[in-house]
Formats: C-alpha cells, sequence, structure tokens
C-alpha cells in the first residue's frame, strides 16, 4: 500500500501523470485537486513525524568558542594527556561542566578548559 503511495507521489511530482484517459475539463481539474490533496496530505504526515521534531530540538542550543583575549591557549588535551596549543575563538562543544574546568569537544579531542574560557556566543 505505501509502495503505491509513493509511486503516485513520484509520477505527481516528476510530472509525468498520464491524463490521457480524462475526457472532459472537469475531470482534469478534479484529478488535480485530488493529486495536490495527496501531496499535501503526505507532506503533513512528514511534518508531523517525531523524528523531524527531535532533529529541530538538537539543532537549536547554544554555540560556545574559546575566548580571543589571546591567539592561542595551551590547553590539556585529556584523549593523549598532554598540552596542546589551540587557537583563540575556535568553536568548542561543552560535554561535562565541572567546578573549574569544563570537558570540551575540539574536533575529534576533548579538552579541559578552564571556565572563564568558554563563551556562549549565541543560539543558532
Amino acid at each position: 500500500m505505501s509502495d503505491d503511495i509513493f509511486k503516485k507521489l513520484k509520477s505527481i511530482l516528476s510530472g509525468s501523470t498520464k491524463l490521457n484517459t480524462l475526457s472532459d475539463d472537469s475531470s482534469i481539474a478534479d484529478q488535480a485537486i485530488k493529486n495536490e490533496e495527496l501531496v499535501n496530505n503526505f507532506m503533513n504526515q512528514i511534518l508531523d513525524s517525531a523524528w523531524v521534531e527531535e532533529d529541530l530540538k538538537t539543532i537549536c542550543s547554544p554555540s560556545y568558542q574559546l575566548s580571543t583575549i589571546n591567539k592561542e591557549y595551551w590547553l590539556m588535551n585529556t584523549t593523549i594527556k598532554s598540552l596542546l596549543p589551540i587557537k583563540g575563538g575556535i568553536e568548542i562543544f561543552p560535554l561535562e561542566k565541572g567546578k573549574d574546568n569544563t570537558l570540551c569537544l575540539i574536533g575529534q579531542s576533548t579538552y579541559s578548559i578552564p571556565n572563564d574560557l568558554i563563551i556562549c556566543i549565541g543560539w543558532n
């Protein structure tokens, strides 16, 4: 059943529906209205889906960056347990907030960053 709906939608959206079997203009208009209702119904089902809502929730989150007071900071990479230079102003993703430091993701690694160096630049 769902395959029939997808095939019909594909033919409607591609403009390849064959209305040759219809004889008068009112039948063509009725068929066009039915096709439009079918597309609108399908789009409403997509927009009402829970996965769309969850994806939209994850998109809306605050953005953070490393302070731009200095050109670079030496931060502890918790993955390899060493200090590495990180450029100021780079986007960071806080993972776990601590009392003095926050564990943040930069690229593929986690870093321990002092809380006073983390700047919230706004919401997406």
